[in-house]
């Protein structure tokens, strides 16, 4: 792969123009997107990821090899993306990305799954430097959900806690964001699912609550994405 700056790839991305992407559903791209397709890109790479995992999650196997093709066209051009310490970020994308493909080939449903909802979490990471509009923390919670869809299948009741655990910590830090954007409505409802998370005791119960957390998760993103009035 030919690595390009970060300045290099937004000129080529927008052709020196705001670059207007229309994301998936849940995904809004606003205009702050607009202004930074670093932004916009990895976002699309989080939205192709969480289809080919919803196919796999409902049995849609025969579906997944055509959207990872696409996927895997549209993460060949990314750049070279480094934190603030100079570390490459990009190679655990394509280690990733070589993973999901083996699991595909194989037709392996769980581990399509597992490294569909990794890149979610990747893109999520490397989107921190660039401020996107939607909060960091929105992404872990919707990676940390699918998380409990995939190990209450297999009945890991250690995995379910330990996940539950991180999502209290990423749902601490969001609940301000939120009160700063007036969305005590949303606030209240993700609340209360996470006390339902609080008292889940078997794998199934946890599985319920994941796929309503995801559709709040959904609304809570508007919250961030919405035109500001």
């Amino acid at each position: 792969m030919i690595f390009v700056s970060a300045a290099t790839f937004a000129t080529a991305q927008t052709g020196g123009k705001d670059a207007v992407r229309q994301g998936g559903a849940g995904r809004p791209v606003n205009a702050s997107l607009r202004l930074n397709p670093i932004v916009a890109e990895f976002d699309l790479l989080a939205e192709g990821a969480d289809e080919i995992f919803q196919l796999a999650l409902n049995g849609k196997m025969e579906r997944v090899p055509k959207k990872f093709e696409a996927l895997k066209k549209s993460t060949s051009s990314f750049p070279s993306v480094t934190d603030d310490s100079g570390t490459l970020l990009l190679p655990r994308l394509n280690r990733t990305m070589a993973d999901l493909e083996l699991a595909v080939n194989a037709k392996d449903r769980l581990d399509t799954m597992r490294y569909a909802n990794r890149l979610t979490l990747i893109a999520a990471t490397v989107q921190v430097p660039y401020k996107p509009p939607t909060p960091t923390e929105v992404l872990v919670l919707d990676y940390n959900a699918r998380e409990l869809e995939i190990w209450s299948e297999l009945r890991r009741s250690e995995k379910l806690s330990n996940i539950v655990i991180r999502m209290h910590l990423a749902w601490q830090t969001l609940m301000p964001k939120l009160l700063d954007h007036n969305a005590s409505r949303e606030l209240k409802r993700f609340s209360e699912l996470m006390g339902r998370l609080e008292v889940a005791k078997v794998p199934e119960e946890y599985a319920k609550v994941s796929r309503q957390i995801l559709v709040e998760l959904a609304a809570i993103r508007q919250v961030f994405t919405r035109p500001a009035k």
